[in-house]
Parts: C-alpha cells; structure tokens; sequence
C-alpha cells in the first residue's frame, strides 16, 4: 500500500515513525467521529504503510540479532536436549 501524498516511510528514523504511526492514531479517532467515510480510509491506508514498515524493521532486527547470536554461539539449539 502506498499513499503518494505520505512521506516514504523507508526515508524516516524510528522515532519518526513511531511518531506519525501515533500522530495518525490520533487524527484517526478524531475523524472516526465524523461521517466522512472516506477521510477514514485515507488514514487508515497511510496507518497500515507506516505500520508495516514499522513491523518490517522489528523483523529485519530480530533476524539480525537471532543470526549474530548464531554465530556467537549464545543460540539455545545446543541447549535443549531431546530424545
């Protein structure tokens, strides 16, 4: 999903991020009182790009600290022992 208007997410810091994911929160409740379906659509489209990159970054974090963690040794797979 891509709202041409919206600053590309991939150009913006974490802390930016989180900062218009919660701005657009905000602006999301405050709009969900009018009728204007539409205004609701276009906010909820520009919350789920931000959100997705958002989550997209967590994973590429996580994925790097699980194969760092590999490579150090400090993974649990020696660890548990079945059989």
């Amino acid at each position: 999903m891509f709202n041409p208007l919206a600053k590309d997410p991939a150009s913006l810091s974490d802390d930016e991020l989180q900062e218009k994911i919660n701005s657009l929160q905000k602006k999301y409740l405050t709009a969900s009182r009018s009728p204007n379906q539409s205004v609701l659509l276009q906010l909820q489209n520009t919350l789920t790009m931000y959100s997705e990159e958002q989550r997209k970054r967590s994973n590429e974090k996580l994925r790097e600290q699980m194969q760092q963690n590999k490579q150090d040794g400090e993974d649990l797979g020696g660890l548990i022992n079945v059989q």
